[in-house]
């Protein structure tokens, strides 16, 4: 299937779900993910839930990464679809923007050469380790930036499909997907 057939099928599919059960299968993620992988020291990037649109919820996970390392969340910049990065921390003050995303305000910039995991918000991925996101682009920017030592770790409510059809060349595989029955590795 190409990507936006699979954007439109699995939006549909995600908004579907119960918040309980989200709730429930995030918790799942969050305990496969902390205890396979250890953040001890480790700066590690995530991103901030949009509750409206049912994404795993990563709170548990953020408050359990700043026990153990930096955390880094993004902030969105819809004028030209990049990103910044700004240390998270107990203290940090949120501000939702327009498209209701909680973002980091008066937060110290993190340097992407500091990242060393990137956990990855997505729709759906395949049996390859690629993955499908809401389209802007924002995260293949960002990905397309890192040092070539960062871990990817994508995040994701559903089990992978066989293959999507219509990859770009600025498509990144991702190093292992966290479901919440699996650990799959692409490495």
């Amino acid at each position: 299937m190409k990507k936006s057939e699979l954007r439109k099928e699995y939006l549909s599919k995600r908004k579907a779900l119960e918040s309980q059960f989200v709730k429930i299968e995030s918790l799942k993620i969050t305990d496969i993910l902390t205890q396979n992988f250890d953040f001890e020291g480790k700066t590690v990037h995530c991103f901030i839930p949009i509750a409206k649109n049912n994404e795993i919820d990563t709170w548990l996970l953020i408050d359990r990464i700043m026990n153990n390392g930096k955390l880094v969340v993004p902030k969105a910049n819809f004028e030209d679809n990049s990103m910044t990065h700004f240390y998270f921390e107990k203290d940090t003050e949120l501000v939702q923007n327009k498209y209701d995303i909680l973002e980091p305000k008066g937060a110290e910039e993190c340097n992407l050469e500091n990242i060393d995991v990137v956990l990855l918000p997505m729709l759906v991925f395949d049996d390859d380790g690629y993955r499908v996101g809401y389209g802007g682009g924002f995260y293949d920017r960002f990905i397309a930036q890192l040092p070539q030592k960062t871990q990817l770790i994508g995040l994701s409510l559903f089990e992978p499909i066989d293959k999507i059809k219509d990859l770009d060349t600025f498509d990144k595989k991702m190093h292992h997907c966290i479901t919440p029955t699996e650990i799959y590795s692409f490495e």
